[in-house]
């Protein structure tokens, strides 16, 4: 069969599709279940923030994969290609938490990981059958994973692109090491999508991607875990493998690197330069309450101090509109981010995915304001604030972006520049002036800022 594999991009707050030249990184699903395929079964895919949907494709099934500001694209494009008889394939995290809704766009759904299953339903659609749903019996340990081929990515783009001074300082080469996270902050849905469940994949196989990267000339690396540090001892092995190929790699994970000493100076020494964290809240009680105790702000400026003399960059993730929060909210992040020379800024809003206990609860509380899933975006009034009024929320949220990127912040946050990795802070102020010149040219921010 002829298989057409699709990333949706999402909608601006204006209507019109996120679209990108020159995005920082790529995901790996699509490439990933290109190398999952059997023979004799041809793949072609496409990531729509990147590229254009071929609403004409030549092909048999067509697969879509998504997360949550994807969903409404998402469904939108099933429906054109199964009203033109093909067999549609829905796939990702909300779709995986919502199978029965998916089902009323596609033919068939693959509920969580795929390598147990996609061989079978590729064999089911063949044959002209679907049972629906398919669901592995156990989560995959992730050891002997199928092996990518690079070069085949989203974004690349061969000889042009290789010699680019973008390709050399910018791009992110995605590489894997773990999947979920052991932690239960309700109002994430990787904790659901997961069961909590944390693997690891080998240090060794890690590192050979690594390799891979390398050889191709890539030098940055994007890891894309949830966690990569939630099994410490397994961190430290992978961080003392990646230092003798001295790349430089980028990854989120919790604030406890910076509690261990050992840790951190290893992942240090290692090559990383860009840690994204989510502190979410500067309130002890508002994190205790959402399930995220082991974040303590009253260590946060020790914390950075501490990953910043190490000349690691910090992309600081908050959300606004946690129960609690109210009109001084913003003005406590500013200065807390102000303060400590937080080098990015992700704001999000409370997002509830149907099918976690987040959404049942804020439903049952009557506080959803919008089952319409276009607004689930992170960027959105999608949950009612306990102490301010939606507009409000929306209001300080959009105020706080663009303080944040104004200029006085700017050269606040970035001058004198943090010793021992001038580069990184370089390429960080720069994007803070290019968000700074979209902010003063639209009318709105949200939370997908990248």
């Amino acid at each position: 069969m002829r298989i057409y594999l699709i990333s949706p991009t999402h909608y601006r707050p204006d209507g019109l599709l996120v679209k990108s030249d020159h995005y920082w990184t790529s995901a790996l699903t699509l490439p990933y279940l290109k190398a999952l395929t059997p023979a004799p079964h041809e793949v072609r895919f496409v990531d729509e923030i990147m590229g254009d949907v071929d609403l004409r494709a030549d092909c048999d099934v067509v697969g879509i994969t998504t997360m949550g500001p994807q969903v409404r694209r998402g469904y939108e494009l099933a429906d054109w290609f199964r009203s033109r008889g093909k067999k549609v394939v829905m796939g990702g995290q909300w779709v995986s938490l919502n199978p029965e809704q998916a089902l009323e766009h596609c033919d068939a759904v693959v509920k969580g990981e795929a390598e147990y299953v996609w061989a079978d339903l590729l064999a089911d659609l063949e044959r002209g059958r679907s049972q629906g749903v398919y669901q592995a019996k156990q989560w995959h340990d992730l050891r002997n994973l199928p092996k990518l081929d690079y070069r085949t990515l989203p974004l690349f783009l061969p000889e042009r692109f290789r010699r680019s001074a973008f390709y050399r300082w910018y791009f992110h080469w995605p590489i894997l090491a773990s999947r979920g996270c052991p932690h239960t902050c309700d109002y994430c849905s990787i904790q659901t999508y997961y069961e909590r469940s944390y693997r690891s994949r080998p240090v060794e196989e890690v590192i050979d991607d690594f390799r891979t990267v390398k050889a191709l000339g890539g030098n940055r690396v994007l890891v894309l875990d949830d966690n990569p540090i939630g099994n410490l001892a397994y961190a430290k092995e992978l961080f003392r493998a990646l230092a003798p190929l001295k790349m430089q790699w980028a990854t989120q994970c919790t604030i406890n690197i910076a509690r261990n000493d050992e840790l951190l100076e290893l992942a240090a020494r290692a090559g990383l330069r860009t840690l994204t964290i989510g502190f979410e809240s500067i309130s002890k009680r508002k994190l205790k309450h959402h399930g995220k105790a082991f974040n303590s702000p009253e260590r946060y400026a020790e914390d950075v101090a501490k990953i910043r003399a190490r000349g690691i960059q910090i992309i600081g993730l908050f959300m606004v509109g946690l129960d609690g929060d109210d009109h001084d909210s913003f003005e406590e992040i500013y200065r807390f981010l102000v303060a400590n020379k937080i080098g990015f800024l992700k704001l999000f809003t409370p997002c509830p995915y149907p099918g976690t206990k987040y959404f049942d609860d804020m439903e049952n509380a009557g506080r959803l304001l919008t089952r319409d899933w276009n607004d689930y975006d992170y960027g959105n009034t999608v949950v009612r604030p306990t102490d301010m009024s939606p507009s409000e929320m929306l209001e300080g949220f959009t105020q706080l972006y663009r303080r944040f990127y104004s200029l006085p912040s700017i050269a606040r946050r970035f001058f004198p520049p943090a010793r021992g990795n001038y580069s990184e802070g370089l390429f960080y102020a720069i994007a803070n002036l290019k968000i700074h010149r979209f902010l003063a040219r639209t009318p709105y921010a949200w939370g997908t800022i990248s």
